[in-house]
């Protein structure tokens, strides 16, 4: 029995028509909103995505602090873009998240982002000093260690998301290959695998996110004060 799996041309494919329909729905979004009275009835469409928005700027002021707002956009911009790719096989497409590359792209994004952030928040002096902690005078061990610990962070991201998805995806074309009879339970098997696995894994990516993220700043930068 031979596996075949979807190739490149399929994931950059599906790559670029998620990405083109995301641009088409948030235009369209964005006229529609801007002709809502903000001082009326909210509407029933925007509901929704004013409880994402809510909830990703809540756990964002909870983890970053003061500086929220320069983050809760990427934050946002990961979940709607990965949640897409994550479930496009619900929609006939292959899964983006299936190939490696595209999520060491992510994952990259984001291991830039948090450096950025430790050189932000900390300085540079601050930011090298966190190497040699937490025992100093161990310093000859715990460099070398904290500078693995860091790299083995993107990989970390793009190992787990990549086994995730495409294990779903083989899982459910080994039960596909038993016969006519797994017509039954596939559609169990979807929901599953194409649907809550890749809301599950959004949803993780995006907190792992935000929390290394949150690791790099100053203690005393993550308190809200409502700014």
């Amino acid at each position: 029995m031979t596996l075949l799996l979807p190739g490149i041309g399929d994931q950059m494919v599906s790559l670029f028509i998620i990405f083109l329909a995301l641009v088409i729905v948030i235009l369209i979004l964005g006229h529609k909103v801007k002709k809502v009275d903000p001082n009326g009835k909210t509407p029933k469409w925007l509901v929704p995505l004013i409880a994402l928005v809510e909830l990703i700027n809540g756990f964002t002021k909870n983890n970053i602090g003061k500086r929220w707002k320069s983050y809760a956009p990427y934050f946002l911009t990961l979940a709607i873009y990965l949640l897409f790719q994550n479930i496009a096989s619900v929609f006939g497409l292959v899964n983006p998240t299936s190939y490696m590359v595209t999520n060491a792209a992510l994952a990259m994004i984001t291991f830039a982002i948090i450096q950025i952030t430790g050189f932000r928040s900390l300085g540079v002096g601050g930011y090298l000093k966190s190497f040699v902690g937490p025992v100093p005078w161990l310093c000859f061990i715990m460099i070398p260690i904290n500078i693995i610990s860091e790299f083995a962070l993107p990989v970390s991201l793009t190992l787990r998301l990549t086994g995730n998805i495409l294990a779903g995806n083989v899982i459910s074309m080994l039960i596909k290959s038993f016969g006519p009879w797994t017509a039954i339970v596939m559609p169990i098997i979807n929901v599953y695998f194409d649907l809550m696995s890749g809301v599950i894994q959004t949803f993780v990516f995006v907190i792992l996110t935000i929390i290394f993220t949150s690791m790099k700043i100053d203690d005393s930068e993550k308190i809200y004060q409502g700014i």
